[in-house]
């Protein structure tokens, strides 16, 4: 009776211990979603655009008052006579233009003047620019990143001029793949338009 027993204790734990080894082979055969893996397969999801040469406009604010405007020494360079006005508020509303822009510091303020023809207000001048328009915060020490066979890739440009949106580039060429998602120089990447 005892071998019985014994054969039947013996048998009891080899099915278990069977029946446990399948269970791990199954567990094991899953495939289970990793990031960093997914990351190294396929890449890093970002967005992107295409760069193109282009006229567009910069908006740099200016407030009115009395018809006068005030701006620092490193600000003037930016208007110019027979600028055209926005409303800040409003900006397919146009507002007036520069009349005169002064080359003398106003003793008073300490400041430039730049007369308009716009109502007292809040208001951006507009610069017009050709060349490539990139948002500001694609842009880090002079540097941005371009898709390159699938990779970010930093690229060095110079900024030509800036709102408090934009800038204009040079160093990129039309048909650069701009990446606009933060990500590390030489990291694989998946454009989101591809998905």
């Amino acid at each position: 009776m005892k071998k019985i027993i014994y054969t039947l204790v013996i048998v009891a734990i080899g099915a278990i211990v069977a029946y446990r080894i399948v269970q791990i082979n199954r567990e094991n055969s899953r495939e289970i979603f990793n990031v960093a893996r997914e990351t190294n397969v396929v890449g890093v999801s970002v967005e992107t655009m295409t760069a193109e040469t282009k006229t567009g406009a910069l908006r740099e604010p200016v407030v009115v008052k009395n018809g006068k405007s005030f701006v620092s020494g490193a600000r003037i360079h930016k208007f110019k006579i027979g600028q055209r006005l926005i409303h800040a508020a409003d900006i397919e509303s146009h507002a007036g233009r520069v009349i005169t822009v002064s080359r003398n510091i106003d003793l008073d303020t300490g400041l430039f003047a730049v007369k308009t023809s716009s109502p007292d207000g809040n208001f951006f001048a507009e610069i017009e620019y050709t060349g490539i328009f990139v948002p500001l915060f694609a842009i880090s020490s002079d540097k941005i990143m371009i898709s390159e066979f699938g990779v970010a890739t930093e690229k060095p440009i110079k900024i030509i001029a800036s709102d408090a949106d934009n800038a204009v580039v040079s160093g990129l060429s039309n048909g650069d793949i701009i990446i606009l998602t933060k990500v590390e120089n030489r990291t694989k990447i998946k454009m989101m338009n591809d998905e």
